[in-house]
């Protein structure tokens, strides 16, 4: 959509001029409105040139430039001094940046926050309204017995676990995971953020396990999360009481041309001749005889790995839970754990989180690639999901990001923008809880402090986590949290935890649209690509005038930003996934599992 400026002569920011005409505190909220948030406009932004609109002073509608906004007559006027929704005291709106950028976010976060009076929230309310027309739609275009099939993928229906997986190169060196004695060898290049946190578990729980870690030369992001990876696992071996925690975790600096090539040939001598030693113990990366005959195991080994440990029949899976969250308590201090402990339980009564409620996990992040763009949560869909939960009964809270994130706009700068800023209910929110500071402290910075939060969190609140598959997810359902996670049917390497259902509550439920955005193509892209079309259009208007023909956009970007809204409208539940979804919360079992209960479609769709 096009930037929303309100000019400073629009009447709805002029003076009052009492007594014939004063303006109403409704259009001063919906001046804010419009002036700072436009669907996923940046926001906070005063240096952008933008077309300005007036708003009306009748107390019934204005005009914003695109579609016309009806207020009806049941809106609620709000008080000028009314204050707005504050967040609870332990919430940050930002990832660790200086404090004018972390104000600016904080900022943003109030300012599209909202109470139950608020125009914003009506907004958010009619398109909620709508959503839930179009998901009893789609059970007419998906059949139920299509949404059952899906659950299917890669399970095994006898024992109703997912089936083992190995990466296709890894399948000849299989007998070395059995072996009792045999050192296993992996590799995590610093590029794969998400793979870390069950790599972390899965040198705790299997001691045989060494892996090598890797950055590409003169790429300071990777080697940032290369130094990063090294640190953590190491520092979590050693507090462990793993004696050999220093000759099991290797870095590396890669000089070849593509260490994303790299890692599908890491057995052969000339691509390991590129790997520069950089820290810890050597490892069959540096070569040489020693070392020919060494595999080195693709990084989804470690998913398998943890699956055969849980698959383990002496134990129960109770007690497989508790061994690896003793593990990870172990990791953080006494005195540490007492304060987390108490900050879980200010935050929990400051936020009015109830017993049992589902965490609804919202994942953002900053310049996403095509991939990692796949994995971001879609607004509306998570309003659906908080929707259908509250209407089974099941009150929810969100915590992870906040969809306002610093992204790229159609000229290249960076904007501060929020994806959902007509939110038709107020949830609970923790907010990016890793980056807030008590006291000027960041409590919850090392990684071991955040996964004990989120532990006790669950913990004290009993509720399961629902959110798009994720490796930040994997730490929770290890410790024996119930984790329900989205993964659309064509998302990328879905076979690879598969091979955890019924045996990790770790919990798929695959659905037929996109959970995230395909090419990158969400509501910010979709606004760029606007703002683009228009702007370029206007400009070609003024050099060759109105009477040139040519003019007008151009049907094939038209016809990408149809594509792209229709994506958009379409990245939802249908009522069937959603009822699956809320019975998964109940039954704590895998959704194949799920489908076959009886009961689990019969639930009445919920009235617009």
């Amino acid at each position: 959509m096009p930037t929303l400026t309100i000019s400073q002569t629009s009447p709805a920011l002029s003076p009052p001029a009492p007594p014939h005409a004063p303006a109403s505190p409704i259009h001063e909220h919906a001046s804010l409105l419009f002036c700072a948030a436009g669907p996923a406009a940046p926001v906070l932004d005063q240096s952008r040139a933008a077309a300005e609109f007036d708003v009306g002073r009748d107390s019934q509608k204005f005009i914003a430039g695109w579609p016309c906004v009806t207020m009806m007559g049941r809106s609620i006027e709000i008080p000028a001094a009314e204050q707005r929704i504050r967040p609870a005291t332990f919430f940050s709106a930002a990832n660790p940046a200086d404090s004018a950028t972390r104000e600016l976010y904080l900022q943003a976060y109030q300012s599209h926050s909202h109470d139950n009076q608020s125009v914003r929230q009506e907004i958010g309310q009619a398109a909620l309204a709508q959503v839930r027309e179009q998901a009893q739609r789609l059970d007419l275009q998906l059949p139920l017995q299509d949404v059952r099939t899906r659950q299917a993928y890669r399970m095994d229906a006898a024992t109703g676990q997912g089936v083992p997986y190995l990466h296709a190169r890894d399948m000849p060196f299989r007998a070395a995971l059995d072996a009792a004695d045999a050192a296993i060898h992996t590799f995590l290049p610093g590029y794969a953020t998400g793979d870390r946190y069950s790599l972390i578990l899965a040198t705790l729980i299997n001691p045989r396990l060494n892996v090598s870690i890797a950055y590409s030369r003169g790429n300071a992001a990777e080697e940032h999360h290369a130094r990063e990876a090294f640190e953590v696992i190491r520092s979590a071996l050693g507090a462990s009481g793993q004696q050999d925690a220093a000759h099991r975790v290797s870095l590396y600096e890669y000089t070849g041309a593509s260490l994303k090539n790299a890692r599908e040939s890491l057995d052969d001598s000339a691509t390991r001749a590129d790997f520069k030693h950089v820290a810890g113990a050597p490892s069959p990366l540096v070569g040489g005889d020693a070392h020919e005959a060494t595999h080195v195991f693709h990084i989804s080994a470690t998913t398998e790995l943890i699956a055969r440990r849980f698959r383990d029949p002496d134990l129960s899976p109770e007690a497989r839970c508790i061994a690896v969250r003793d593990k990870l308590i172990a990791l953080v201090h006494p005195v540490e754990r007492e304060r987390i402990d108490a900050l879980v339980d200010t935050v929990v009564a400051e936020q009015g989180i109830q017993p049992g409620a589902a965490a609804l996990w919202i994942a953002d992040r900053e310049y996403a690639n095509a991939r990692e763009a796949e994995a971001i949560s879609r607004p509306m869909m998570f309003e659906q999901i908080a929707d259908a939960l509250d209407h089974a009964g099941s009150p929810v809270y969100c915590i992870a990001d906040t969809y306002i994130n610093r992204a790229r706009d159609e000229n290249g700068e960076d904007r501060l923008t929020d994806r959902h800023p007509y939110r038709p209910k107020l949830h609970p929110h923790i907010g990016r809880f890793w980056a807030a500071e008590l006291n000027g402290e960041r409590v919850l910075a090392p990684r071991e402090h955040q996964w004990y939060f989120m532990h006790k969190l669950l913990d004290t609140v009993g509720g399961p986590v629902i959110g798009i598959r994720s490796g930040a997810l994997e730490p929770f359902a290890l410790m024996g949290h119930q984790v329900i996670y989205l993964e659309h049917k064509d998302m990328f390497t879905p076979e690879r935890h598969a091979c955890w259902q019924g045996v990790i509550p770790y919990h798929r439920l695959i659905t037929n649209h996109t959970t995230g955005y395909l090419n990158k193509e969400s509501e910010t892209f979709r606004d760029n690509a606007l703002r683009s079309l228009l702007s370029e259009t206007l400009q070609r208007r003024l050099e060759r005038g109105a009477a040139d023909p040519q003019y007008g956009p151009w049907p094939d970007r038209q016809q990408s930003l149809s594509r792209m809204e229709d994506d958009l409208a379409r990245g939802i539940l249908s009522s069937n996934e959603l009822k699956l979804l809320v019975a998964m919360t109940r039954s704590r079992t895998t959704a194949m599992q799920t489908a076959a209960l009886p009961g689990t479609f019969g639930a009445a769709p919920r009235a617009s």
